[in-house]
């Protein structure tokens, strides 16, 4: 399996939620933590801001003409081996329409670095010999390979209502110029989130990568139901974005800023089990 720069290109317009993030978003298990923080039961007193997260993501470049074979690779050998090492929450999306196709992000809360010491999920379901077999056989599937972890960033997000079950991101990874760090955020704080609000997606969350990429690139993911959600989004932004003057508030920050579409595919993923609510 060779590791090839074009893997990055997803990165570059998605960065970490999602999943990311995702991730994300975008991705994309930002989605998941907003959800469980928000499932709690009422409190009198406000709640505690949402954490930041760190999230793994790995973009695979899946061979030509492989994507069938991958898939059920993936249902029948990697999602047991990940059950079996008690793996909670693993969250698959996949390029869509628009972006490098044979794409996949694969989006996994980190809980600790410290679990980076310890062996590998493979290795604890499989064996060490029974995971150097699981690694041959991913191997023939798998064209490019690179791994990030990204820091969600919920005091710059709109997090997802527990009800919402986003199927699309759009994924926007932002460069920015170095030491501007603190601008670019106020800028998003004061200027891009109350333009996002009125367009009202189902979500916006932003992330930024902290290991293994861009140290100067923020991510954002919008997170909408379907293409016809993109629709009704892209042309209610718009108007919001011209009358926020978005474009010309982000010169001398921002450098460049690409974007990506993805598509959460729920076979291939897995996902936490649902948070008991609490009884009196």
């Amino acid at each position: 399996m060779q590791r090839h720069s074009s893997i990055t290109k997803p990165y570059a317009v998605l960065s970490t939620l999602l999943l990311a993030v995702s991730l994300t978003t975008l991705a994309f298990a930002q989605t998941i933590a907003a959800a469980k923080s928000q499932t709690k039961p009422a409190a009198p007193a406000a709640q505690a801001p949402a954490q930041r997260q760190l999230i793994s993501l790995t973009f695979l470049r899946i061979k030509p003409g492989m994507g069938p074979e991958w898939q059920e690779f993936r249902k029948s050998e990697t999602l047991p081996a990940l059950r079996k090492a008690e793996v909670k929450e693993q969250g698959v999306w996949n390029t869509a329409v628009f972006g490098e196709g044979g794409g996949y992000v694969i989006v996994t809360p980190i809980e600790s670095l410290t679990q980076y010491d310890n062996p590998s999920p493979t290795v604890r379901a499989l064996g060490q010999e029974g995971a150097r077999a699981y690694a041959a056989k991913a191997a023939r599937f798998t064209e490019s390979v690179h791994s990030v972890a990204i820091e969600t960033r919920p005091e710059l997000s709109i997090l997802p209502s527990p009800s919402a079950q986003p199927q699309l991101a759009v994924v926007t990874t932002t460069t920015i110029v170095a030491g501007r760090d603190d601008e670019y955020e106020n800028f998003i704080k004061t200027t891009v989130l109350p333009a996002v609000k009125k367009a009202a997606p189902k979500g916006y969350l932003v992330s930024r990568v902290v290991y293994g990429g861009n140290l100067n690139q923020y991510t954002s993911g919008v997170l909408l139901d379907n293409f016809a959600d993109l629709q009704r989004w892209r042309e209610a932004f718009a108007k919001e974005a011209v009358t926020a003057k978005l474009a010309a508030k982000s010169v001398g920050i921002v450098t460049s800023r690409e974007n990506a579409i993805y598509r959460y595919v729920p076979d291939l993923s897995i996902m936490p089990a649902p948070q008991k609510t609490e009884t009196k």
